[in-house]
């Protein structure tokens, strides 16, 4: 009988054994996808999409985009009722936050980075690559000195307006303007995709 008695125990000890270890991992692996599942993968970086029209050659942004164009979705805008042409960009973040934080950025220019750039020979671009390629004056433009993206949105836009008249007094001619964004509330900024050197054919505008 003793010997009957402590087989059975063994064997409920085991069996109580193999359970509370089940319970364990069931404990732990619940624990861990809780921590999985609060973890934001990846890092959220703020950039400039128009920045990556080369795909990567180089930051130049071509107004207009396409020559043969349609005007209901190219990234301008002829405005003769306020007598200015919007050219249009956004502002993105990347990443695989849950939940997306509003944030601003501080929008600024460059002339300095663009007379580099026309010294050097750097932004002639088809077609009519022969033609000369001027800074934008900041008296024939205005834009915005912050953009926000609102709480639970990953982009927002904004225009750059140029005042219509202005511009075509450069038929002939291309103008540039490098755009740059800076300080952002929240997140990080792409260190490449941060600015954008804008580049308006003023004929194919046909202004």
């Amino acid at each position: 009988m003793y010997k009957y008695k402590n087989t059975i125990m063994k064997i409920l000890f085991k069996q109580t054994g193999f359970l509370l270890i089940l319970l364990l991992s069931a404990v732990f692996m619940t624990s861990c996808d809780k921590k999985l599942s609060d973890t934001a993968f990846g890092n959220t970086i703020i950039y400039l999409p128009q920045a990556q029209q080369s795909g990567g050659v180089n930051l130049n942004y071509l107004v207009p985009s396409t020559i043969s164009y349609d005007t209901t979705t190219n990234n301008f805008n002829l405005d003769l009722a306020n007598n200015v042409v919007n050219v249009y960009f956004g502002l993105n973040c990347s990443g695989l936050q849950q939940s997306l934080n509003g944030y601003t950025v501080t929008v600024s220019t460059r002339s300095d980075t663009i007379n580099q750039l026309i010294s050097n020979g750097l932004i002639k671009v088809a077609p009519d690559a022969g033609f000369p390629v001027v800074l934008l004056p900041s008296s024939a433009y205005t834009l915005p000195s912050t953009v926000t993206v609102p709480a639970g949105a990953s982009r927002a836009n904004f225009t750059l307006a140029i005042n219509y008249a202005t511009l075509k007094t450069y038929a002939g001619q291309k103008v540039a303007l490098c755009i740059v964004i800076s300080n952002p509330t929240m997140y990080t900024l792409s260190p490449v995709y941060n600015q954008v050197v804008t580049i308006i054919d003023v004929n194919q505008l046909k202004l």
